[in-house]
């Protein structure tokens, strides 16, 4: 009877073994994906920075463009203002710089 109460022991033993194997086993891979997670987390937060920063380079690029015709336009105007002034009697140009800069303003929400 001793014999087959220890060969119960040891098989019980093995069972509880195994559960024991298989809890650390599933608490390893658990620990394992942990930092997988936190880099997810982490990327997921630096694509929304990264869009937002492409989104604010879009909205200055569109600024500068706008800048740069007001600046050309501009120009064009005093170009014009100075050929009038030199020639004395070129109001044609002028005239038509000056309806250059009107829709330009116009456009802009301006005047």
């Amino acid at each position: 009877m001793g014999h087959l109460f220890d060969k119960i022991m040891d098989v019980l033993q093995l069972i509880v073994l195994i559960g024991s194997v298989l809890t650390l086993a599933k608490t390893a891979v658990k620990v394992a994906k942990t930092p997988e997670k936190s880099q997810n987390d982490r990327i997921r937060a630096l694509e929304i920075r990264v869009d937002k920063i492409a989104e604010r380079l879009e909205d200055g690029d569109r600024h500068f463009t706008m800048i740069d015709d007001g600046t050309v336009i501009t120009q064009q105007c005093i170009l014009a203002m100075m050929d009038a002034l030199i020639n004395g009697d070129n109001t044609t140009e002028l005239k038509a710089k000056r309806d250059l800069m009107q829709t330009y303003l116009l456009k802009r929400g301006i005047k």
